[in-house]
């Protein structure tokens, strides 16, 4: 999710039960930039992406 919403995230998290649920985020906002843009954002998202999926961290 982007971090305009992380709060967001959190609170349905928590109310569905699951506050530990592993998630990254990206710098707001992702729709509406160039395409370029959004592949260099996944870019810098992998070392989270990969340690969120392993559980190394959130």
């Amino acid at each position: 999710m982007t971090d305009a919403f992380e709060g967001l995230f959190k609170l349905e998290a928590e109310q569905r039960g699951a506050p530990e649920l592993p998630y990254i985020v990206i710098p707001h906002p992702l729709g509406g930039i160039q395409p370029d843009a959004v592949e260099e954002k996944a870019r810098e998202a992998m070392p989270a992406l990969r340690a969120a999926l392993l559980g190394n961290g959130a």
